[in-house]
């Protein structure tokens, strides 16, 4: 077994624009894959920088953890604090590996970086897994790395090596819930009742997107497009509406409402099992869809 800290490079102590609008969202994707590593038989742990005072905080949660890894999702905008961050682990003598869209677009920048090992480029679950279970077997090095789909790497002479991606997880239903647990929920949810009057989290019902603009043609999940089947969605939502107590939820996908069907079965299945709670997301919809959420009050 292998211990992986994830970070979530983001300080709102940091951000005059994040401190003044107060409405954090919780790292949703590195929920996503803490729940899969530990699902798989490893140690997962979280540093969110959201509510931490500075910098320095990283390292003390190091020093504590002392993992066998660290696993940093990095953004454009926060790419330079996850790159002081990615030092100090290195400097520990902790293997670096880095994921999420920026860094899977340029998986090159990052490997010019010595603190960054490895890069998880497009979906990330199976590949951090797979990359656990090498270093918990004591081969996590080059010679293996060849072989790894999903991977960026330098090779002997220091030159990045992309290799090609992982097939997606067909099934998403097969993925387990968000690991929840791993961070400060109250912490969020009060922030958003007292900025915002309401609390909000967040809540994934797809990967990807079948349409092929330009400006994100290489987005982590690429062209495919997969949901979850409208009761698992509506189960998450049952569990969130009765643990936390939420007002309202924020639909993170890539594009929604372009399933017609999909998007009734959900409306439906989220009513009867009292799961229904007033939402927002970048919906394609029509007129003739909005009696359909109004009637089962998501408006």
């Amino acid at each position: 077994m292998a211990k992986l800290l994830l970070c979530h490079p983001v300080f709102l102590s940091l951000s005059p624009e994040e401190q003044a609008s107060a409405s954090p969202y919780f790292p949703l994707g590195l929920l996503y894959l803490a729940s899969y590593v530990r699902d798989n038989g490893h140690e997962v742990a979280i540093f969110d920088g959201t509510f931490e005072a500075d910098e320095t905080s990283f390292a003390r949660r190091l020093a504590a953890e002392q993992p066998d890894a660290v696993g940093i999702a990095a953004l454009l905008p926060n790419r330079d604090i996850a790159l002081r961050l990615a030092a100090t682990a290195r400097d520990a003598g902790v293997p670096v590996i880095f994921g999420g869209p920026d860094a899977t677009k340029y998986p090159w920048r990052y490997l010019a970086f010595p603190q960054v090992d490895v890069v998880v480029h497009h979906e990330g679950e199976l590949t951090i897994t797979r990359l656990l279970d090498l270093l918990d077997a004591g081969q996590f090095n080059r010679e293996t790395f060849v072989q790894e789909l999903g991977i960026a790497y330098r090779d002997e002479c220091g030159d990045p090596v992309v290799n090609p991606p992982r097939p997606n997880i067909e099934n998403l239903d097969e993925l387990p819930m968000p690991a929840r647990d791993l961070i400060d929920m109250d912490r969020y949810l009060d922030t958003w009742r007292e900025t915002n009057g309401y609390s909000s989290l967040t809540v994934s019902t797809a990967r990807g997107c079948p349409y092929g603009c330009e400006w994100c043609k290489d987005a982590v999940y690429g062209t495919s497009y997969r949901q979850r089947s409208p009761e698992s969605v509506a189960r998450e939502m049952k569990m969130l509406k009765e643990t936390y107590q939420i007002d309202r939820l924020r639909i993170v996908d890539d594009v929604d409402g372009i399933d017609r069907e999909w998007f009734d079965n959900w409306a439906e299945a989220a009513e009867q099992m009292d799961a229904v709670i007033p939402f927002e997301a970048l919906e394609e919809l029509e007129r003739q869809d909005l009696p359909l959420l109004d009637v089962r009050s998501c408006l």
